[in-house]
């Protein structure tokens, strides 16, 4: 950081430091690169914040917990400020220990507030101006604090406020009521976790890792087929126990479900026989096990007016369905367990239903029919991942049903897909008996209602997902994005033509 002038502080982690300014008789200049803030540990941009404060007041102690754990940089524009920072990481030799620095515009100085610590600040003059980067999402669900005045922290604040001329600290009520660092409940570790992530060349664990990635997760070990065969036990076995992860994603499996019906061997292998083996070593490693499950563990003869929930007897009428079930039972052996019941998945890392009906819209199609007497709900890969990685670090295990809210039919999801995009195709809705005609073969079994109930997730404390109109917006645009970019990318190679 040939730019920036490094200051460790006395807590493990937290930095203080000082870019350089370039400038004459007209100002200066000063900057940080992305590469830089990730040298100090600080991850993907995620939010930027801007407060004001009169002289006196004092805000703070204040943190959110994993996974909404947040790292900060920030620094003081205008007035100064003492700003104030406690580690909360058990485990770490600087735990419960603080860190002052007065941050002036005029010196240019900035701290970096490491993910796991307590973070709060005292205004020194009147308007000062503070700023914020973060890199994790606010979630007020998520937020804590710890006493500003904790005894056992031991900040010398009537020290401070002779100093700096204050006689009393402007507090807001909430932050006049919190406990002390040892009544609060943190869990902050200094440990790092480890990830296992199956299939994560698919739609789901490839999110799976982006969003583990976006959390500030490094230990991520992502396996596709080519890197385990989840069918061999003994491979299986060994890679499990040599990285010994403390969470596994298990992502992959048998998902044609028409194929599954003439391959029922070869379907179970991978869909009963390599959750057990997952499960297996997980038990003998001691990690959490989290396992993605289907709608299609039910039969749909349910009244469509009704939802299923995670107690509902199950009844899978095809291969795929019976064999996800088993799976289902198979992880439940291991009781830190996670299984994820969804549906009708979408990502931009696989082939989906979406994927389909814009590829039939780009070759000329008008008009196409599609089944409106099976109802579920869309589930937006991005927004499923990010449940799942919640759930990685929580206790609450057992079943969930995760998808995104709101139900409609193939027909109503074919429909709003191309309003999204802004393509003139007609949906005609049709049975499933009718759809087997115009194809001139049948498939296998599909439940009518795939309609399930997430009362159980938002009991435990989960979030529900956004709307699915909401999350083929969202997709649609990430798709167009991408394309935007596998454009540019093929531009970029094309030589350039001799005249």
């Amino acid at each position: 950081m040939n730019n920036v002038e490094i200051k460790r502080t006395n807590l493990l982690d937290c930095v203080e430091f000082k870019p350089k300014k370039f400038g004459d008789s007209r100002g200066y200049f000063k900057s940080l690169t992305k590469e830089q803030l990730k040298e100090l540990g600080f991850n993907e941009f995620n939010q930027f914040s801007e407060s004001m404060s009169s002289k006196g007041t004092l805000r703070g102690m204040h943190y959110q917990v994993d996974p909404y754990s947040q790292a900060k940089l920030v620094s003081c524009v205008q007035g100064r400020v003492l700003d104030v920072v406690i580690d909360c990481r058990k485990g770490s030799p600087t735990y419960g220990k603080y860190v002052a620095v007065e941050l002036d515009p005029i010196i240019g100085n900035m701290l970096y507030v490491p993910r796991g610590f307590a973070h709060g600040f005292l205004s020194l003059e009147d308007n000062s101006k503070f700023q914020y980067f973060v890199d994790n999402e606010y979630r007020v669900d998520r937020e804590g604090g710890v006493a500003w005045d904790d005894p056992k922290v031991d900040i010398p604040w009537t020290s401070y406020f002779k100093k700096y001329g204050i006689t009393k600290p402007i507090l807001s009520v909430k932050d006049t009521n919190r406990n002390t660092l040892e009544e609060e409940p943190i869990k902050f570790n200094i440990n790092p976790k480890k990830f296992l992530v199956t299939g994560y060349k698919g739609q789901l664990g490839y999110d799976i890792v982006r969003e583990l990635q976006a959390r500030g997760e490094k230990d991520i070990l992502a396996v596709d087929i080519d890197d385990m065969d989840i069918t061999n036990r003994d491979e299986v076995m060994s890679i499990v126990k040599e990285y010994n992860p403390d969470v596994i994603f298990h992502c992959a499996a048998w998902t044609q479900v028409d194929k599954a019906e003439e391959m029922e061997d070869v379907v179970r292998k991978v869909n009963v026989d390599g959750p057990k083996n997952l499960t297996d070593a997980s038990i003998e490693v001691g990690a959490k096990m989290i396992y993605i499950s289907t709608d299609y563990v039910f039969d749909g003869t349910k009244d469509i007016k009704e939802t299923y929930s995670e107690t509902d007897e199950v009844n899978p009428k095809s291969i795929y369905g019976k064999t996800k079930y088993e799976g289902e039972e198979a992880v439940r052996e291991n009781p830190n367990h996670f299984i994820a019941r969804t549906s009708w998945v979408f990502g931009i890392n696989g082939h989906n239903f979406i994927k389909t009906m814009l590829k039939q819209a780009l070759n000329g199609k008008t008009n196409l029919s599609v089944v409106n007497d099976q109802v579920g709900s869309p589930t937006y890969t991005v927004d499923l991942a990010k449940v799942l990685v919640d759930m990685a670090y929580s206790d609450k295990y057992g079943t969930y049903h995760i998808n995104n809210e709101g139900y409609c039919s193939w027909a109503e999801f074919a429909d709003y897909i191309f309003k999204s995009n802004n393509k003139k195709v007609v949906v005609t809705p049709v049975s499933t008996e009718e759809w087997h005609k115009i194809i001139n073969r049948s498939e296998a079994y599909r439940p009518r209602n795939s309609k399930l109930s997430k009362d159980k997730l938002e009991a435990n404390g989960f979030k529900r997902l956004p709307d699915w109109k909401d999350a083929v917006d969202r997709y649609s645009d990430e798709l167009a994005e991408s394309t935007k970019l596998a454009d540019k990318r093929l531009n970029l190679t094309k030589k350039t033509p001799k005249y």
